[in-house]
């Protein structure tokens, strides 16, 4: 009689929990839906606004809707907790690095040449340990600030295998982390995209440098993607959730307290200060003093398809940083969608 209900009781526990998840889920899907559905009208005023005559109108009201923009931004569930199943995610390189379109194909799961200077805020269902989770994905324009620091649950740091400048700008982007937060209680993933490597576009980067970055960035882990094929897109998210999960399971297991700041690398003489706080977009695309990874690191987890090639996409150009151009388009959400179709 007792086998017999604790097997019940084991049969209710888990239908209850089973029914949380589901309403969890329903929970995050329709914030989704709700979150997306700001898209067509943002777009829409943007068409209409190329209509107005008047040009000083005209630069009126883009003003405003960009003040609005400015504020759906800036909201409180991008700047302050709040108690509900959800993941922080940040990304940051130059743009030259590819994070848009490494971004763009995980939320769609197609390829964009085309790199946001602005960032964007964009929202995506995940399931980690079967748990549902809203993932928040934060993609800056710029290098990490203070706000972004405390904001994020991970960092993901992207540069380009094709570009010196935006490998060189990671070290320094995780310096300035280093000046707002405790890295050793934030996960972070190293990318290298490979979007568009051909012949005419060879690869500059190459694996034991990326490593070697990898291995001054804490040890994290690095991967190689490909926005164009997907190649490991879909294990980067997943993986740098999956380790938010694991360190929030540690935390209330209370194993040990965070440790310090790990000492940063002798091979750089690029200080925190020294990094401006500016969309990156000049001839440095990031500035200051770079160091040299050329040594070669321990192995980190092998990646399939690591020396994948492109040789049909053209490098992309590099948008203006301006952000209130006199045309524009915002890119602050995944994409336009018209009739139910991404663009």
């Amino acid at each position: 009689e007792k086998a017999k209900l604790e097997i019940k009781s084991q049969t209710l526990e888990r239908e209850a929990k089973d029914c949380r998840l589901r309403t969890e889920s329903a929970a995050i899907r329709a914030e989704i839906q709700r979150f997306e559905s700001v898209h067509p009208n943002i777009y829409a005023i943007y068409d209409l606004i190329e209509r107005v005559e008047d040009l000083a109108l005209q630069s009126q009201i883009r003003e405003h809707v960009i003040s609005i923009e400015d504020s759906f931004v800036n909201s409180q569930e991008w700047t302050l907790s709040r108690s509900v199943p959800e993941l922080k995610v940040g990304i940051v390189g130059n743009l030259s690095s590819g994070k848009s379109a490494l971004v763009h194909r995980y939320l769609t799961g197609t390829y964009v040449q085309e790199e946001s200077p602005e960032g964007g805020r964009f929202k995506k269902e995940i399931v980690v340990d079967g748990q549902s989770y809203l993932l928040l994905i934060r993609d800056e324009g710029g290098p990490p600030e203070l706000q972004f620091a405390a904001w994020v649950d991970a960092v993901v740091f992207v540069f380009s295998l094709e570009d010196e400048i935006s490998f060189q700008t990671v070290y320094n982007y995780y310096l300035r982390l280093c000046s707002y937060r405790n890295t050793a209680e934030v996960p972070m993933v190293l990318v290298g995209t490979q979007d568009a490597i051909s012949a005419t576009n060879p690869r500059v980067i190459d694996d034991s440098r990326a490593r070697k970055l990898s291995n001054d960035l804490k040890r994290c882990t690095y991967y190689e993607t490909c926005a164009t094929y997907g190649l490991n897109v879909e294990r980067v998210f997943q993986d740098v959730a999956q380790k938010v999960v694991a360190l929030r399971k540690k935390q209330q297991l209370s194993i040990g307290p965070c440790k310090s700041l790990p000492n940063s690398p002798s091979h750089s003489s690029v200080s925190a200060a020294s990094i401006p706080s500016v969309h990156i977009n000049q001839a440095t695309n990031g500035g200051g003093a770079f160091s040299d990874y050329s040594s070669s690191v321990p192995s980190t987890p092998s990646i399939s398809q690591r020396e994948l090639r492109i040789e049909t996409i053209a490098a992309s150009n590099t948008p203006t940083p301006i952000r209130k151009q006199s045309k524009r388009r915002s890119n602050i959400f995944t994409g336009r969608i018209r009739d139910g179709h991404w663009d």
